[in-house]
């Protein structure tokens, strides 16, 4: 899962670093040094959650048809979301590790997080309403649910990989 991801580059992040501190590679030079791996553990994380979601959803004929290239876009577009979520806990992950997360530090990776989280509520909310108005409201209804409840136990399962602010 994505969690296999996230906590295995915050591991790498916790090491030791010899490197000076102006050295120090930002969470997107992480990514993009780590972009295969990344993307193989994102692909298999969103493999094993689309079989949740098809397990769940109980779609045939029509609604299965129209349901899955919606979906799809949807998690195209979060995809986009977690990975800067993702880069976000890199840096907070190096700067833990080498003991130091400055209150400037603290508030520029707090805004990054209230914007990515109000991004992932609207990316949410316009694909709860495509799916009303394309498939049905009590589809949408239920869309909603197995990916909040989905995103809730990855969120529960990382946070308890993050150690606390300092």
């Amino acid at each position: 899962m994505l969690l296999r991801t996230v906590v295995a580059l915050l591991a790498f992040c916790s090491l030791p670093l010899i490197a000076a501190e102006s050295e120090m590679p930002t969470g997107k030079e992480v990514m993009k040094q780590n972009q295969a791996l990344i993307q193989n553990n994102l692909d298999d994380a969103d493999y094993k959650r689309k079989q949740i979601v098809k397990a769940h959803m109980d779609l045939a004929g029509a609604e299965n048809e129209k349901f899955w290239p919606i979906y799809n876009t949807y998690r195209a577009e979060a995809l986009k979301i977690n990975k800067g979520i993702l880069e976000t806990m890199i840096d907070y992950g190096q700067a833990y590790s080498k003991g130091y997360v400055t209150d400037d530090l603290a508030t520029d990776l707090l805004n990054r997080i209230y914007t990515l989280q109000e991004d992932h509520i609207q990316l949410r909310e316009k694909y709860t309403r495509r799916l009303a108005d394309e498939i049905s409201p009590k589809r949408a209804m239920r869309f909603l649910q197995i990916e909040t409840q989905l995103d809730a136990m990855l969120e529960i399962d990382i946070s308890r990989q993050v150690p606390l602010a300092e």
